[in-house]
């Protein structure tokens, strides 16, 4: 119980309730004035994607957070278009795919940036879990080209070294104003949880504090009941021509994870805990504005993650009372500086990563990981004929040092003396070793055709040395990878309820990483084949809005000319709102194509999954409570009651219905 139930306590005792904070709070421009108030912090356009690439950010805003009404960042990120995250349990509850990528079993494909601090691929996945979404301000999908100035383009902490194929840019919010606010409510599976905030602006210094308290017993038989407490702190100083902030973010919880329940999966009888998972982070942002032309950024941050896993309390004679107890944690420091030059902008910068698990991780237990990856990129950008045609270019490389590691990657060998075997390989040990360099460069431009038109084009090249500790099915040396990308996008606005826009990708990849899994129902484990694929596709949206009604859609269309069948050809994304005086109508909806899973697999076959639509559907009763504003809400997740599967084995829970109550102080 100890901390996590502390907070979780404080908030939840004896009430069905939930808190969320004051939706004011989130900014998209705030002024510095002669009053007092503030202006946005400078590193937002710091960590942002370049003015070509636009065409192709998926962007959730607060407002299309509120109507969607996701239970987690996953399930918002699962929103944008192209986006199909995969639920599981074991060990980490979710896998991000875009447009078709592969299904690598860690976070690897996309590096994660909250508030300018890049997270560790598992320590993004429980984070992204357990952040209340009532701090988010927004959730922005950069994909592939566009990310070369924004974090490294080889994964690290992983069983794999796959080029990144994007970013995931979380951003908080600011305090708008004085005051709070709560939110109570209660949901299906005897979900209660609970959210209180406070902020506030004295002169040009800045604050914000929320606590979160969570608890649900889950769906009998998925083991998926969890009691987590957790508390976020933003806080700041803004001012003509400089910026300081700091997050800070804990967490601590008992944590089920789900198990499979198709009887053909080899874990089933995963019903594994963490009893408890603890998350720290906290991220610093200085930037200077030297003048209208020189801007330089310093981000400084650290997450930690300690757990202890109890690995299946169904035998608890047979086994040792905890599985897995360890602590991994990523510091990282971001050095970088733009300099206007006429119409050319430049960007230079430099990065430096510290990753340590001192007791293993998810893949190589009892086997210390400790790694460093330093970086450094140029981007520059220009603009011609009035801002009309913007060209630019990227230039990144990587390198990785490991201290120590494994040379091979089996997470439930079998040991034999001092060396482990794997068909047949010996494993190793990796000490102070540099792995290759991983190297990138990108292209591209948007040109304004007219006031309500406009297209881009991007290139992206990039190859990423495989670290030894990846391990092919033959046993084999795996090769590096490499990845010609090429998009294409248009946009036409027409009016304001209608501006659709079209994407389309290519992307040519050299070697990429297949996963098999093999193993046992209690010992599986996972190697590589190498494969070549292209992959293509593109997607279409439009958006439109006005006093009364919001919407937005997305279709988008992936497939490949190797492994097309582990890949949902298809994909719609729908939001929806609809004001009626006092009244809200809020719609979301998702919908998947059929494909297919060999995810542990008892038979080594593929299955098929995928197939499904999920509604969401929620209305909301606006009014004054004691003269402040306040909202009752009524919803449902799931409304069809559909036990959709996105990774074989996995089932969704169904159907979810609840009520909140929100108000502000």
């Amino acid at each position: 119980m100890n901390k996590r139930i502390a907070l979780s306590l404080a908030l939840i005792a004896n009430v069905n309730m939930y808190a969320f904070a004051n939706e004011s709070y989130g900014l998209k421009k705030v002024e510095v004035t002669q009053e007092g108030s503030l202006k946005a912090p400078m590193q937002n356009e710091a960590f942002s994607a370049p003015e070509t690439s636009k065409l192709t950010i998926d962007k959730l805003t607060e407002e299309e957070i509120k109507i969607a009404n996701p239970k987690n960042v996953f399930e918002a990120i699962n929103m944008t278009a192209g986006a199909n995250i995969q639920f599981q349990g074991r060990k980490n509850s979710a896998i991000i795919t875009f447009r078709g990528s592969p299904n690598i079993y860690s976070a690897a494909a996309f590096g994660v940036i909250l508030d300018g601090a890049l997270l560790a691929p598992m320590s993004s996945l429980r984070m992204m879990e357990s952040l209340s979404m009532d701090v988010i301000e927004s959730i922005e999908v950069i994909r592939d080209a566009s990310a070369l100035t924004l974090g490294p383009i080889a994964g690290f902490g992983t069983p794999n070294g796959s080029p990144t194929l994007g970013y995931i840019v979380i951003k908080t919010k600011l305090p708008k104003r004085d005051g709070g606010s709560a939110k109570f409510a209660y949901e299906s599976f005897n979900t209660k949880i609970a959210d209180i905030s406070y902020g506030g602006i004295n002169d040009k210094i800045f604050y914000l504090a929320s606590l979160s308290g969570y608890f649900t017993d889950g769906r009998d038989n998925f083991n998926t009941a969890q009691e987590r407490g957790s508390v976020f702190v933003r806080s700041g100083y803004i001012d003509e021509g400089f910026s300081a902030t700091i997050s800070a973010y804990y967490s601590n919880a008992d944590k089920e994870t789900q198990k499979a329940t198709d009887p053909l999966s080899k874990v089933t009888s995963s019903e594994w805990k963490y009893e408890p998972m603890e998350n720290e982070f906290i991220s610093a942002i200085l930037e200077k504005d030297f003048n209208q032309n020189n801007k330089t950024t310093l981000q400084l941050s650290h997450t930690k993650t300690t757990w202890s896993q109890d690995y299946d309390r169904t035998n608890p004679s047979q086994l040792p009372p905890y599985y897995f107890k360890g602590e991994q944690s990523t510091d990282s420091i971001d050095l970088r500086h733009a300099i206007k030059l006429n119409n050319t902008l430049v960007k230079v910068g430099v990065q430096a990563m510290f990753y340590n698990a001192p007791d293993g991780e998810l893949f190589y237990e009892g086997y210390e990981r400790k790694e460093q990856i330093y970086g450094t990129f140029i981007h520059a950008s220009h603009s011609f004929d009035n801002n009309r045609l913007t060209i630019d270019e990227s230039f990144r490389v990587d390198r990785k040092h490991i201290d120590s590691s494994i040379e091979r990657y089996d997470p439930n060998s079998v040991l034999a003396g001092n060396v482990t075997k794997l068909n047949n390989a010996e494993l190793s040990i990796i000490e102070d070793q540099w792995a290759k360099s991983s190297i990138a460069l990108s292209l591209g431009a948007i040109y304004k055709f007219d006031d309500n038109l406009e297209g881009s084009a991007r290139f992206a090249y990039l190859t990423s040395g495989t670290p030894d500790d990846a391990l092919s099915a033959d046993g084999s040396d795996m090769k590096d990878e490499e990845s010609y990308r090429y998009e294409a996008g248009l946009k036409k606005r027409i009016n304001e309820y209608f501006n659709p826009t079209l994407n389309l990708f290519l992307y040519d990849n050299k070697n990429i990483k297949s996963p098999i899994y093999l193993g046992t129902n209690t010992d599986p484990y996972i190697v590589f084949n190498q494969i070549d694929q292209k992959r293509y596709g593109g997607e279409l949206g439009f958006e439109g809005t006005d006093k009364e009604l919001y919407y937005s859609f997305s279709y988008a269309y992936a497939t490949a000319d190797v492994k097309n069948n582990e890949i949902p050809k298809h994909t719609v994304s729908a939001i929806l709102q609809k004001k009626i005086g006092d009244y809200a109508l809020n719609f979301s909806g998702k919908y998947l194509s059929a494909y297919e899973s060999n995810f542990f697999t008892i038979d080594k076959k593929y299955h098929d999954i995928g197939d499904f639509i999920s509604i969401n559907l929620s209305l909301d009763y606006n009014h004054k409570l004691l003269g402040n504003d306040a909202k009752l809400s009524i919803y449902s997740r799931n409304l069809t009651d559909d036990n959709y599967v996105t990774i074989f084995g996995f089932e969704n829970q169904g159907r979810v219905i609840g009520a909140s109550y929100e108000f502000k102080f």
